[in-house]
């Protein structure tokens, strides 16, 4: 009994830091997220429609590579109906140009390099999606949001 005594107080103390009060030590990001290279997505097409739910990755063109700090710390953040929320993508892998889908835009980027990104879900048919540029390692940056810009939109079937 003394014991628990002694706990209750201890316990209660425990409860009372923990209530989301008072400050965060980390800052919210402040800036859009803004890749190091220009960056084309071509696949799916910027406005394409009738893309399949089931799609499991995005390609892009980029005009140089991705710093490797932190194993290319960039992916994507796919953004669609409220329903439906968003979805971060894994992280850019390079892929070369006979591996792109049928159907992908042409890059108007001079020697391109290739990247792709891999879906972890399926998409929510019959809805637009935005897709938005993210840096896993700079938290002072925000992929959506205010001042940030879509790299692509398209439609599911």
């Amino acid at each position: 009994m003394r014991t628990l005594l002694f706990l209750a107080p201890t316990l209660v103390l425990l409860l009372a830091g923990c209530n989301g009060g008072g400050t965060s030590s980390t800052p919210a990001p402040t800036t859009p997220c803004v890749a190091p290279v220009t960056v084309q997505v071509l696949y799916p097409q910027p406005g394409a429609s009738a893309i399949p739910s089931t799609l499991t990755a995005i390609y892009v063109a980029t005009s140089g590579a991705f710093p490797s700090d932190s194993n290319n710390a960039w992916d994507t953040v796919i953004v669609g109906p409220p329903a439906y929320g968003t979805q971060f993508t894994g992280q850019f892998t390079a892929t070369t140009a006979s591996a792109l889908p049928a159907g992908s835009a042409t890059p108007t980027i001079t020697n391109p390099q290739y990247y792709s990104t891999a879906l972890t879900n399926t998409l929510a048919t019959g809805s637009g999606f935005s897709l938005y540029i993210n840096n896993l390692n700079d938290a002072n940056c925000y992929a959506v949001g205010t001042g940030a810009s879509a790299l692509s939109s398209f439609s599911t079937q």
